[in-house]
């Protein structure tokens, strides 16, 4: 029986080469599995770590960004290389799973570690660190990232769009708010005049009804519509706001879609290509 079992276990390679093309496939939740048994199979294996690194980013690229995190963190424990390594990877998973703010913070706490760095790993750190502060809109931190990096394919359109990345058309949400104090004007500044209008002309028929109702003195009428009114009146206000918010927002991902035709945004290894 002992001897069936052995001949049934695949080789190393045959075990992390399935493993591999199952994650090169997509098939992210088949390769975890396969990867953990190479590393069950064969824990003191040269490649272990090539499939601890694999299943953390199995695990993101699967969408499933908290337990890619937690699993890099679980890494940190093994050695001081995967405690500073770990901070990249997950840096990696949360830029991955569309959270900027916080894969900066991760690749900083990875840039300031103390003694040397991998040069391969700092220059990725770096080249993330600079897609993440565009996504946060912080474009002049971008090109100065990119900027102290080597040489590499699209570096030069990079650091040029992140240095005039304040040159991109935006709406002042305060602006949209003071001007929709008069109805509709907010949403008019932020390119929604048929937006604008509707409300200008739903805040007019409240007014005039609430007048009406008060020149009556039909009191419930009026306290009913003048409740209405203020919803009415204050949503409009947070709606161009929102509004306004929003232009910005897709103006700032347009300009990262362009960008991404050229230049891999999250890239597994340096240099990006």
């Amino acid at each position: 029986m002992l001897a069936l079992a052995l001949a049934g276990t695949p080789g190393a390679d045959e075990q992390l080469g399935f493993a591999g093309a199952l994650h090169a496939e997509g098939d992210y939740y088949r390769a975890i599995g396969e990867y953990k048994r190479f590393l069950y199979l064969y824990p003191d294996e040269p490649r272990a770590d090539e499939a601890r690194l694999s299943i953390g980013r199995a695990y993101a690229q699967g969408g499933q960004a908290d337990a890619a995190e937690a699993y890099f963190l679980s890494l940190s424990g093994i050695s001081p290389a995967w405690r500073s390594r770990s901070m990249l990877e997950i840096g990696w998973a949360r830029a991955m799973a569309g959270r900027p703010e916080a894969a900066a913070l991760s690749l900083k706490a990875f840039l300031r570690e103390p003694g040397p760095l991998a040069e391969d790993g700092a220059h990725r750190a770096r080249y993330l660190l600079g897609w993440s502060l565009l996504e946060l809109g912080q474009g002049s931190e971008a090109s100065q990232a990119f900027a102290a990096l080597p040489p590499f394919p699209g570096q030069g359109r990079l650091t040029e769009a992140a240095r005039s990345w304040g040159a991109l058309p935006r709406k002042s949400p305060v602006l949209a708010g003071v001007l929709s104090l008069i109805p509709g004007a907010g949403h008019v500044y932020i390119g929604e005049p048929v937006v604008g209008l509707a409300a200008l002309a739903w805040n007019g028929l409240f007014s005039f009804a609430l007048y009406e109702s008060i020149r009556q003195e039909q009191l419930g009428i009026a306290v009913l519509l003048g409740a209405l009114e203020s919803l009415w009146y204050t949503g409009t206000i947070f709606g161009a706001v929102s509004g306004a918010q929003k232009y910005n927002r897709d103006v700032r991902w347009r300009a990262l879609d362009a960008l991404r035709l050229s230049a891999p945004d999250r890239p597994e290894r340096w240099p990006p290509g």
